[in-house]
Formats: structure tokens, C-alpha cells, sequence
């Protein structure tokens, strides 16, 4: 088994909640994996810290990449909108002076007494064409939610970090509602049954596709919060957002292991609370013992959650034509107990070459030379951990707090715990891992 395919068997687990935790994006498309285990997705979903809307928002965009909306909007839509269904129909009409259309005497010489129309005028029934049916009112109804979930995601994340297949549904429907036809098909308040029925007798195939769409995307926006629930805790119980990189699949399993390291050699238990890994977010993941807490940060700034100084931003900050975003660290864990606060980096860095580990180790030197100011002693140490592919450990007789930077193999659990634990002063904590 190759190192990419243990890092993947680590993070989807059945036993661990680490798949849901990749940084939703333009870089993660959608993925089946083994069943978690239903106490496991049923507590993060309770313990997500927004659960009223990151429930909805994870279960609608893992569906709206995993369900085939994608090759729908792209391929089949179109070809549908050109044959779209229709009936012929009559509707009244003013003409005149020429005759068209076929003329209701009656109602003219009414119309005409009236003064409604002038005597040169006609009241007539024109041929149409109506595309107001019930299988078109389906295709508008998955067009519209399809829509609407997709400008909710373009909220929350921007319109840059949307993965290719949502750009693609969002295309599509895009075209659709600029289609002529598809324009006078009306917006349905509700997916009716005798619109999948019809949907589901027409001969083009492209109405049955959008007919087992619909029926799926209607679990996903059901209004019975219950049933909604269910079918979210269903949806993730064997699909995740896999990352498209290699790095990032690498960067999840060191955050995967620090949450795995945290609950059982570090004895907190599961996580106390759970956040998205999205724009604008907090925390991925809070644990909570007694008096302590620790606090898991991925991919943010100490800037940006402690308020922390950093000197290179101050650096950019001072000059003219450059751009100033403070430096994000991979993970960042706070262990808050009363006053004392101990914080370690970790970075994850997937190296194969001496120069690229080296240039790991002189990162996570910056990193401690930028945010100097969240140790509150020189001598708080480790200050980095820097997780890495390679079979690498501590020389013999080098003590863990007398390095500020330690190196440790992806699969050596035991000094990584060792080095976590003795970053954030957690070597009382009794391990229940084996």
C-alpha cells in the first residue's frame, strides 16, 4: 500500500470524522468511502458549531458534487431545452383590419358595442405554443433549487474557491434560463408527483435523468428539518470531499492525527464542538477537560483568531506597493488552563527531496521568528512540530523541549503524540490509544 493510500485509509476511518474536515473549495471534488460509523457522523453533525446552517450547507454541497448535477447541467440540459415538450394551444388575440386566426363573432360584436375595439378590429383565437407541462415545471423546479443552493455556497466560500463541477452546474442553469423556451415555463412552488410522472413517461431520456435528480435534490431542501437531517447523516455516512492534491490529502491526515492524538493519547475524548474548514470560519475543532481546552486551527493566522503580532506583516504594512496577508500556518492547537496558555504549530510537509525538508525546517523558523509573541516564554518548546513522509526521528538522548523545530515520520503516532503533548504541557493526560 502506497503512502497516498494509507494516508486516505487513515483520514476515512469509520471511526474518525477527520473526511469531513477538508478545506471546501475549488480543490476537493467529491468522493465515496467506506461507512462511518453512525455515532461518529451523528456527533459531528451535533457538535458542528453552526449546526443550524453548516449541516444543511456540508450535506447540500457533498451532494451538489457527488449526484451527477454536474454532467447534467452541462450535457444533457441542453439537448433537453432544444426538444422541450409543448402542446398547442388557443389564445384570444385583437386583430384587424386583416383576418387571422379563428374569430369569435360573438365576442367581437360585444367587444365592438363596448367600444373595447375599433370596428376594423376582430377578436380571434390564435394558435400557440405552451410549455407550461408538467415535465418542464420538473426541469424548472431542479434548475431553481440547483440555483438557489448554489448561490448559498457562493456566499460562503466566493465565487473564486468553487470546485469545477459547481462552476459547471452553475453555468448551466445559467444558459437554461436564458433559453427562449425555457423562459415560459413557470416556477413550480413545490416538486408535485404528476410532474415525475410525467417526467419519467417521456421518451427522452434526459426528462428521467432529471426526474431521479429531483427526486434526490428534494431530500436535500425538504422542509421537515427531521427528514432533512436524515437524509444529510445518510449522504455523508459514505461520500467526503477527497482533496484533488497530494499535499492536501497530506495536510488533512496530519490534521486528521491531531484530532485522533487529542481525543485518545491526549484522553480529552471527542470533540467538544466541530467547525467547517471554509472561509471566514473559527476553529475546526474544540476539546474541552476539566479546566482545559484546546482549541484546533486549520489553515488560519494567529493573527487573525489570537491577534497576535507579526513582523513580516508589519514589515509589508510599512511600505508601499506591496501586499499585506499575514502567514498561515497548516494547524495551529491553543491549550488554554486558567492564565496558562501553550500553543505548538504543525505543519505538514510532504517532502521527498533534502532541499524541500530543509526548506520546511527554515519555514517553521520563520514561523517562530513572525509570531514570536504567542509563547510567552523562549523556552516553551517544541514550538513546531513539522510532520513529514520520511522515517525520521529525534537522535538518542535528545530531549523534546530542548528543540524549538521537531521533525517527525507521518507514521510515528507515538513521538508525535509525544511531541504534541509536551508542546502543550498535556504529559498528565492518560492514553487510552492502542
Amino acid at each position: 500500500m502506497s503512502l497516498l493510500e494509507q494516508w486516505r485509509e487513515f483520514v476515512l476511518d469509520p471511526s474518525r470524522a477527520g473526511r469531513y474536515l477538508s478545506s471546501i473549495g475549488a480543490s476537493v471534488e467529491a468522493g465515496q468511502a467506506p461507512a462511518i460509523d453512525s455515532n461518529v457522523v451523528q456527533h459531528f453533525l451535533e457538535a458542528l458549531a453552526a449546526a443550524s446552517t453548516d449541516v444543511w450547507f456540508l450535506g447540500s454541497i457533498v451532494d451538489l458534487l457527488s449526484a451527477g448535477y454536474g454532467s447534467f447541467c452541462s450535457q444533457s440540459l441542453p439537448a433537453l431545452l432544444d426538444s422541450l415538450s409543448n402542446e398547442h394551444v388557443g389564445e384570444n388575440a385583437v386583430v384587424g383590419p386583416a383576418l387571422r386566426g379563428n374569430v369569435r363573432w360573438d365576442l367581437t360584436a360585444v367587444a365592438r358595442h363596448s367600444g373595447r375595439i375599433s370596428p376594423v378590429q376582430f377578436l380571434t383565437r390564435l394558435p400557440a405554443r405552451s410549455f407550461a407541462l408538467p415535465e418542464n415545471q420538473l426541469v424548472r423546479w431542479l434548475v431553481d433549487s440547483l440555483e438557489r443552493s448554489l448561490r448559498e455556497v457562493e456566499e460562503r466560500i466566493g465565487s473564486k474557491a468553487l470546485p469545477p463541477q459547481l462552476r459547471m452546474i452553475r453555468d448551466g442553469c445559467r444558459e437554461a434560463n436564458r433559453h427562449p423556451w425555457f423562459k415560459d415555463v413557470p416556477s413550480p412552488k413545490a416538486l408535485e408527483v404528476n410532474m415525475i410522472t410525467s417526467a419519467q413517461r417521456q421518451r427522452l431520456p434526459a426528462y428521467r435523468l432529471a426526474a431521479t435528480l429531483s427526486q434526490r435534490r428534494r431530500q436535500m431542501v425538504d422542509r421537515n428539518r427531521a427528514s432533512r437531517w436524515l437524509s444529510v447523516r445518510e449522504l455523508l455516512s459514505v461520500n467526503w470531499l477527497s482533496p484533488l492534491d497530494e499535499d492536501d490529502l497530506f495536510e488533512l491526515y496530519g490534521l486528521t492525527l491531531v484530532l485522533d492524538v487529542l481525543e485518545h493519547e491526549a484522553a480529552f475524548g471527542p470533540p467538544h464542538q466541530y467547525g467547517l474548514a471554509i472561509s471566514g470560519r473559527a476553529h475546526v475543532a474544540r476539546f474541552v477537560k476539566g479546566a482545559s481546552t484546546v482549541t484546533v486551527y486549520f489553515d488560519q493566522s494567529p493573527v487573525t483568531f489570537l491577534g497576535c503580532h507579526s513582523a513580516q506583516l508589519a514589515i509589508q504594512e510599512a511600505h508601499l506597493g506591496v501586499r499585506s496577508s499575514p502567514r498561515r500556518p497548516d494547524i495551529v492547537i491553543v491549550h488554554q488552563k486558567g492564565e496558562e496558555r501553550h500553543i505548538v504549530l504543525v505543519e505538514a510537509k510532504n517532502s521527498w527531496r533534502g532541499s524541500y525538508l530543509s526548506d520546511g525546517i527554515y519555514k517553521a523558523l520563520a514561523y517562530i521568528a513572525d509570531f514570536k509573541d504567542v509563547w510567552r516564554s523562549d523556552l516553551s518548546n517544541p514550538k513546531v512540530v513539522l510532520l513529514v513522509p520520511e522515517d525520521i526521528s529525534l537522535r538518542s538522548g535528545v530531549a523534546l523541549n530542548s528543540m524549538s523545530v521537531v521533525l517527525v515520520s507521518s507514521f510515528d503516532r507515538a513521538a508525535f503524540a509525544a511531541g504534541i503533548k509536551t508542546a502543550l504541557s498535556l504529559n498528565d493526560g492518560v492514553s487510552d490509544h492502542h
